[in-house]
């Protein structure tokens, strides 16, 4: 299953996965908007077993595409409370949808998108620095209490632009691959890529 705000992007995700033969349902949910995407979870997880990937955030960029540093005052505060509920707390009630089902399942995994500004705070990147900060400090916190109940939550820590198609989103997706089939004994809650 798929979600994403844009069906438009869903469809040439799904196309792109039913040409190796991956049948994909395309489900609509903004990450704007944390009661659907805790309601997504929580239809999808009755359904059966699960393994939830969040991968949002907001940057930035100027017309040519580049990324925009901005300073604090340089945002609106609808600006500074959207980026951090699509940051942060959408994925913290992912996070508490997903656990719900998989606790009383007994198994289940939830990975995160996290960032290098997570780690390094840049006051010109200030909202996804909160935000990237909250998905590390949530991965490692739940980590512990969640493994005892046979649920693995982690990160990729992503410390560098990454573009589709690329050599870097495939080491990307291999760091969440790797962490979804490690046994019991050999999880983490942290992968990066630098």
């Amino acid at each position: 299953m798929l979600s994403s705000r844009s069906m438009r992007n869903l469809q040439a995700q799904a196309l792109r996965l039913g040409a190796n033969g991956v049948s994909v349902t395309l489900i609509e949910a903004d990450a704007a908007r944390p009661a659907q995407i805790h309601d997504l979870v929580r239809r999808v997880a009755e359904e059966g077993p699960l393994t939830v990937l969040y991968n949002a955030g907001v940057l930035r960029y100027d017309e040519a595409g580049k990324l925009r540093p901005m300073p604090l005052a340089g945002h609106s505060a609808a600006e500074l409370q959207s980026d951090l509920t699509i940051n942060l707390t959408s994925a913290l009630l992912a996070v508490h949808a997903a656990v719900a089902a998989m606790a009383a399942r007994g198994r289940g995994s939830i990975f995160l998108t996290g960032g290098g500004f997570g780690v390094n705070p840049s006051p010109e990147f200030l909202p996804i620095s909160i935000g990237k900060a909250g998905i590390r400090a949530m991965a490692q916190a739940m980590f512990a209490p969640l493994k005892q109940q046979g649920i693995h939550i982690g990160t990729v820590t992503v410390s560098r632009l990454v573009t589709p198609d690329s050599e870097d989103a495939a080491a990307v997706a291999e760091a969440f691959w790797s962490m979804e089939s490690a046994p019991s004994h050999a999880w983490t809650w942290e992968e990066t890529i630098s």
